[in-house]
């Protein structure tokens, strides 16, 4: 090209660079116009950092929506959706008939609906198999959970922590078998902290408005195979922290991002 057509060009069209460059410029000022109203689109849309809503997002027209998606996924410096995914999202977001919590893979994340929200995430890796088992007397009180969901201690007293993390304190019977941490779980009756009344966790989850992907990510912790806690959220009422004379604070520390 260089050596052979771009000679032959500008010998036909004397300005061709200046017309390469001009058409260079007013392309850059196209995007910038492009950017800037895809910039004012998201701030009509976003809740926070990753979370987007999808009737703010529906107003917009195909074209917009197209941007606004592509800027958002620029700022988290992930791959561009082709064409066919965004087409794709934009359909599961406007039907009605479609699944109600729609999850679609644009380039290396997803975007994940629930409850009108849009959820930007990675891609998850199933924990369903990890199992740990607790020695509070030992020396394995820290521990690392799979995929990137963080660290869990366990102390006898309160230590502040930072934003990332959860604590909760709770209690521990005396005649102690077994102290297991799993994400799978039996649906178990539980009786929380703040409710009067058993109900199944399954059910108990979807009243605190959990993502069903986050659902699956939650650490639980059994005692004597008896649900105690779910990390993060609750403590089960048989295992409050006024129900043992002995005491235990777990501390969850989330990886950020």
């Amino acid at each position: 090209l260089r050596k052979e057509i771009l000679p032959h060009l500008k010998e036909r069209w004397p300005s061709f660079n200046q017309s390469v460059v001009r058409s260079t410029l007013h392309c850059q000022e196209a995007q910038q116009i492009l950017d800037e109203v895809a910039e004012q689109d998201l701030t009509l849309c976003l809740i926070d950092k990753t979370t987007l809503v999808v009737p703010a997002l529906m107003l917009l027209s195909k074209a917009r929506f197209n941007q606004a998606i592509r800027f958002f996924i620029h700022q988290h410096k992930s791959l561009m959706p082709s064409k066919q995914q965004l087409q794709q999202l934009h359909q599961q977001l406007s039907s009605a008939e479609q699944d109600k919590t729609p999850e679609v893979k644009l380039g290396d994340v997803w975007l994940r609906r629930f409850q009108d929200k849009l959820y930007l995430t990675s891609e998850f890796q199933s924990v369903i198999e990890w199992q740990y088992d607790i020695n509070l007397e030992g020396n394995d009180q820290a521990i690392e959970l799979p995929d990137r969901l963080g660290h869990l201690s366990f102390d006898q007293e309160y230590i502040s922590g930072n934003d990332e993390e959860a604590v909760q304190r709770l209690s521990l019977p005396d005649n102690i078998q077994s102290i297991t941490l799993a994400f799978t779980h039996n649906n178990p009756k539980c009786l929380p902290d703040y409710r009067h009344q058993n109900r199944p966790l399954k059910k108990v989850l979807q009243e605190l408005a959990i993502p069903p992907w986050q659902r699956k990510r939650l650490p639980l912790l059994f005692i004597n195979n008896e649900l105690a806690a779910v990390i993060g959220h609750f403590v089960c009422q048989p295992f409050m922290a006024d129900a043992y004379p002995k005491k235990i604070i777990v501390h969850w520390l989330k990886e950020s991002g």
